[in-house]
């Protein structure tokens, strides 16, 4: 392995004659690094140079604070300059001082939202997005990189999660260009890749890849605010001095981090004591208090506790005296903090966690079984292995079958993070690097050496090549490959179309409507399947052409047309065709983007009400039901009038908080808004009843049958009440009038379809029960989408070819 990393640099390799200087930066959602690597040809030749990270200044409120690992925090000052780096994070902590507002002049993990139509609207123009925080983040490195070294690179790579799709990558250019950072093709750089590379040249006789044979591995990317997995396989190239790399999966999970550990830390011990300490109800702060004000002042003391406490259970692992200590007595603690919430001063006077209380905190995240999200508005909880398993079964991999696995990000330090990966790998080599800075700065170091690669040989040192074969489907219902299995990435190299000609209109198609369906060849994996409209007359036999090409982007571009009508053209783009991406952020997405449409007019008004019980039944969909309380108080307050739809979801929302007084109050309101609708008191019966409130629960359902005398669903929750109270011979008679109200089934509604169920199985009828049981199991089968294309393919012709 070392061989072949010198090989590469012997001086008929370099293409450069003069000194080279090159720099390799990390834009991290926690924090972010630069990394140099100086290379001279009269000293250095035929020799590997140096790669350091450099130790940056950053301004604080103590004095000038100087690391290589820069917060990814800005903060506006009153004065109306800015700090980035350790001075702003400390403020965070402390925004009372100066005047600091979330999203408005304090910005942090704004990573996440890159590629977003989601601003900062109540931010001054040059900080109201994402990507214009991420160029300020890059202008900071980029000036003190200057000032250190004293001139400027010659190249400059930055690196991007291995999933950041089109958008995101294209508002990383953007930061970039804001910060004088003009890159090229290759310069942004996955940062898996990033870290592999770190470490192959940093531990070069592990030979961890042999020349000549492919091996499969798997990036474990957990850092303080992303989770990134990355499974590929890789084959040391002797002929071409270089590694070849085939992403088989990437699955991110990118609001899964080390933050998401502080912010349990917070809502499970520092929040609860903060309020029990301060003689304060459980429901009494509001959403905005919470989150807004409090989680950013009590963040630090988390982070602080987690790093204190792992730093002792590592030092007890190393002496064997962990697993048998008790954990009770293993405690953490901080000084004495008080926050600001408004007028108010909250002390915590005794601020700690114990090792008892933290594995209570890691249990969820650390489960192999229960990998699904469980999100609040304040916080989101989910196993390590949930985008781990997802990666693997993407790939088609067991963990059985991975040759090493690589841990970086600062979070894979937790000692029982990285004990429970090496059980999980227990036939790999798991590797990671020797001390928290080696991991924290390792895809710094690792983009460095790429960019070195490039301005020296003027080619990667990773070159990207196909796991399988890009072919589209025929008519004969044979896949025809464009782009072969193992080809080198951008393919044509030279960035043009490949073409292939002689495909041609089917005899019969049908409406006029022509599928073009793109696979991977050996596993069948759909890339696209689409219809194409052709509006002109066809005729059976007409010649179509199809051009392709998957540029350095991996945005995969395909475009059709009839030969004779080349200005009739079908087209379709893919980013990533080969790669399982998954990311499951889809409803946050839309929350974003309605959200952002909303900002855009000005804000809500009254006729933004349909909107925002919208984004209330989707922060509800989240499981962050004080967010969505919020959203129904503001509709209501603008509307200026009772709504029992708004009032019934916030008895509901209320319910799943617990906080069962409001959620009479909102239902009995909802009940005298709507004088005809018996389902507000549905549902407090129904609340009532499961609480074990029989009697209560008896005069609410009487209240919802009096309004609709002919549910179904409500005569047989009525029934249920009767036979809780004892009175069964009155039950039964009420379900057998509840089932006689039901209508046909194929007329019920999914909600009322369940309760005819229920009435079934109290009156024994067998049969119907079985009978609705199966129409939903015919509704559920029925939803599904239909991804045929619905058009015929096109056919092969004679003598077909490919240019």
């Amino acid at each position: 392995m070392s061989q072949l990393i010198k090989s590469q640099f012997l001086p008929s390799e370099i293409r450069q004659d003069r000194p080279l200087k090159v720099w390799g930066i990390d834009l991290g959602t926690t924090n972010s690094t630069i990394a140099e690597i100086s290379w001279r040809p009269d000293t250095d030749s035929g020799m590997l140079p140096e790669c350091r990270c450099l130790e940056l200044d950053q301004p604080t409120d103590a004095g000038v604070y100087t690391s290589p690992l820069v917060a990814s925090v800005l903060a506006i000052l009153p004065s109306g300059q800015h700090w980035i780096g350790e001075g702003a994070k400390r403020l965070r902590t402390r925004p009372q001082e100066a005047s600091l507002v979330v999203e408005r002049t304090l910005f942090f993990e704004t990573k996440n939202d890159i590629g977003l139509r989601r601003t900062y609207y109540r931010a001054p123009e040059i900080y109201n997005h994402a990507h214009k925080i991420a160029g300020h983040i890059l202008k900071f490195l980029r000036a003190a990189a200057e000032e250190i070294t004293g001139s400027q690179a010659d190249r400059v790579v930055v690196t991007v999660p291995a999933s950041f799709q089109l958008n995101q990558r294209r508002d990383t250019l953007k930061a970039a260009s804001a910060a004088g950072l003009e890159l090229g093709d290759h310069d942004l750089l996955d940062e898996p890749t990033a870290a592999l590379l770190d470490y192959l040249f940093t531990h070069p006789r592990e030979d961890l890849i042999a020349p000549g044979h492919i091996t499969k591995g798997v990036i474990f990317d957990f850092g303080g605010g992303t989770s990134d997995v990355s499974v590929f396989e890789i084959e040391a190239d002797r002929q071409h001095g270089n590694f070849r790399i085939s992403p088989l999966a990437v699955s991110r999970y990118h609001r899964l981090g080390g933050g998401d550990l502080d912010a349990a830390i917070v809502y499970e011990q520092l929040l609860p004591a903060l309020i029990a300490e301060n003689g304060l109800e459980e429901h009494e702060l509001k959403w905005e208090e919470k989150k807004k004000a409090l989680e950013p002042q009590l963040l630090g003391t988390a982070e602080a506790l987690k790093l204190a406490l792992c730093s002792e259970i590592d030092r007890l692992e190393k002496f064997g005296r962990y697993e048998t200590a008790d954990k009770t007595a293993i405690i953490a603690k901080q000084p004495a903090l008080t926050c600001t919430l408004g007028r108010r001063q909250l002390t915590l006077s005794r601020p700690s966690l114990s090792a008892f209380q933290w594995e209570l905190i890691l249990e969820p995240f650390l489960d192999r079984d229960h990998l699904y999200t469980r999100e609040t508005e304040y916080r989101l909880t989910q196993s390590v292995f949930a985008p781990l398993q997802d990666a693997l079964d993407r790939a088609r991999l067991a963990p059985k079958e991975v040759n090493f696995c690589l841990l970086v990000g600062g979070s894979t330090l937790i000692p029982q993070v990285r004990t429970t990966i090496t059980k999980y790998f227990n036939q790999a080599h798991v590797v990671t690097f020797a001390d928290s800075v080696a991991v924290q700065t390792a895809v710094a170091r690792g983009a460095a050496w790429h960019s070195f690669f490039l301005a020296a040989t003027g080619k990667p040192i990773v070159q990207p090549v196909t796991n399988d074969a890009i072919a589209i489907m025929t008519g004969d219902g044979e896949p025809y490959p464009l782009i072969p299995a193992g080809s080198t990435i951008p393919y044509p190299a030279d960035g043009s179309y490949g073409r292939l000609t002689n495909l041609a209109v089917p005899r019969a198609m049908t409406g006029g409507k022509l599928g073009i369906e793109v696979v991977a060849q050996s596993t069948g994996q759909p890339i696209f399947n689409e219809k194409w409209f052709i509006n002109s007359l066809v005729n059976a036999g007409d010649g179509i052409t199809v051009e392709y090409r998957l540029p350095a982007s991996q945005e995969f571009e395909l475009r059709a047309f009839l030969t004779n009508e080349p200005d009739f053209v079908f087209e379709r783009s893919v980013e990533n065709p080969l790669v399982n991406i998954v990311n499951p952020n889809q409803v946050r997405l839309q929350i974003e983007a309605l959200e952002e449409r909303l900002r855009e007019k000005g804000g809500p008004t009254a006729e933004n009400r349909d909107e925002l019980v919208q984004l209330a039944k989707w922060y509800a969909e989240l499981q962050q039901y004080e967010k969505a309380l919020t959203f129904l108080s503001q509709t209501l307050r603008l509307i200026n009038r009772p709504d029992s739809q708004i009032l019934t979801l916030e008895g509901i929302y209320a319910g799943e908080l617990g906080d069962y007084a409001r959620q009479e109050r909102a239902y009995r309101a909802a009940d005298e808004a709507d004088r005809n609708w018996g389902g507000a008191m549905f549902n407090l019966a129904l609340s009532l009843h499961r609480r074990g409130k029989y009697e209560e629960a008896y005069e609410a359902v009487e209240r919802a049958v009096e309004k609709e005398q002919s549910s179904g669903a409500y005569r047989t929750l009525r029934g249920r009440c009767l036979g809780s109270l004892g009175k069964e011979r009155e039950a039964t008679k009420e379900y057998e009038d509840a089932f006689a109200s039901f209508d046909a089934l194929k007329n019920l509604d999914d909600w009322d379809l369940g309760w005819f169920i229920t009435c079934a199985k109290a009156t024994d009828r067998e049969e119907a029960q079985h009978k609705a049981e199966e129409e939903r199991t015919r509704r559920s089968s029925g939803s599904s989408l239909d991804h045929s294309s619905g058009g015929d393919l096109p056919i092969l012709t004679g003598g077909l070819a490919k240019t």
